[in-house]
């Protein structure tokens, strides 16, 4: 397994003048962890080394961590800590990061990539390929929002509305949007492949509902317009568990009514999760669609294709294990989708 953390520092020469030093970190890093999640937060990478004199790598220094030329991490330090013996540890995270500042916009007539074009251009951050979903949103206004909350905002909105799942990540230094069937692997991770633990769950308490309750604003009557779906016979078993939320006023009642139905669709369900100890396989991160197979899960006795929402690598000198989290096996499981 060929490791290599490389770290892009700069600093200026004994003239005074800056300078870019690129520094090979390998050989004196230990216990590597990159963490990946399938919405809502940026990729993150912590590594450890031991150092003499002072904080070899400053704040805001690129480093990039790859396998056998493989990148995957690149990212910028964001946190350091450092013990009395010289230990220290790193901690940096992917181009998201910057994403997570407060700004006002109105998207109109715009799809999901050209929204991401018009953020990143605004913070001069790098954009690699953005699919084209096929959706495009009327009207869409935030004001003083989080950009990354409105990007996995509208990405939740596009998935719901186009019926595909895509993934928005950094990848290897570039935002990129991507269908996830487009990131499909082929190795399987189970019984006597790979896996060598896991823990399965299932609730209705996190993220479950059964009655869809959406409200829009009606400046004509001065009123609230209500749209409601429900499905009495989960409710009969479950009791009522509601999702309430004000949409866009731009959206007619055919849109509204129809978000009303996927939204149903989508949450009316048991939540399994199930989070696998393995062996690692370096191109698995979040948003990967997985062979699973485990006999003692019921929906898992035969291989199904399931989206891994949060993926942890971590590298002990030669030893790779990784930790995979999916979720909601309904959602997927049929080849068609490859």
């Amino acid at each position: 397994m060929g490791k290599m953390l490389m770290v892009q520092i700069a600093k200026p020469t004994p003239e005074g003048i800056e300078q870019t030093v690129f520094m090979d970190y390998s050989d004196i890093t230990k216990d590597v962890e990159i963490t990946t999640n399938r919405m809502d937060t940026p990729g993150k990478m912590t590594f450890t080394c031991m150092e003499q004199g002072g904080i070899g790598i400053p704040e805001g220094s690129s480093v990039e961590f790859s396998i056998d030329s493989l990148i995957l991490f690149k990212g910028y330090v964001f946190v350091i800590e450092r013990g009395c013996d010289g230990e220290t540890t790193y901690t940096a995270y992917d181009q998201l990061r910057y994403l997570k500042v407060n700004a006002s916009y109105i998207f109109e007539n715009m799809s999901l990539a050209q929204i991401i074009q018009r953020i990143a251009a605004d913070f001069g951050l790098t954009v690699g390929t953005l699919a084209d979903t096929g959706y495009v949103f009327p009207c869409l206004i935030k004001e003083d929002e989080g950009c990354l909350d409105i990007i996995f905002e509208a990405l939740s909105q596009t998935i719901i509305q186009t019926g595909k799942i895509f993934l928005f990540y950094d990848h290897a230094g570039a935002l990129t949007l991507v269908e996830a069937k487009d990131l499909f692997i082929r190795t399987l991770i189970g019984e006597g492949s790979l896996a060598v633990d896991y823990t399965y769950k299932r609730d209705i308490d996190s993220d479950t509902y059964n009655r869809i309750k959406l409200v829009k604003k009606n400046e004509q009557t001065g009123r609230t317009d209500v749209y409601l779906h429900e499905d009495t016979e989960t409710i009969k078993k479950w009791g009522v568990l509601q999702y309430y939320s004000q949409v866009d006023e731009n959206l007619n009642e055919a849109q509204i009514d129809e978000m009303c139905q996927c939204y149903l669709k989508y949450y009316n369900r048991v939540l399994q999760t199930l989070t696998i100890e393995a062996l690692g396989v370096p191109d698995i991160h979040a948003g990967s669609i997985i062979p699973v197979r485990f006999e003692d899960i019921q929906d898992l006795k035969l291989s199904r294709l399931l989206l891994a929402e949060k993926v942890t690598h971590s590298f002990d000198g030669e030893i790779h294990t990784m930790n995979i989290e999916v979720k909601s096996f309904e959602q997927l499981g049929g080849v068609s989708i490859v």
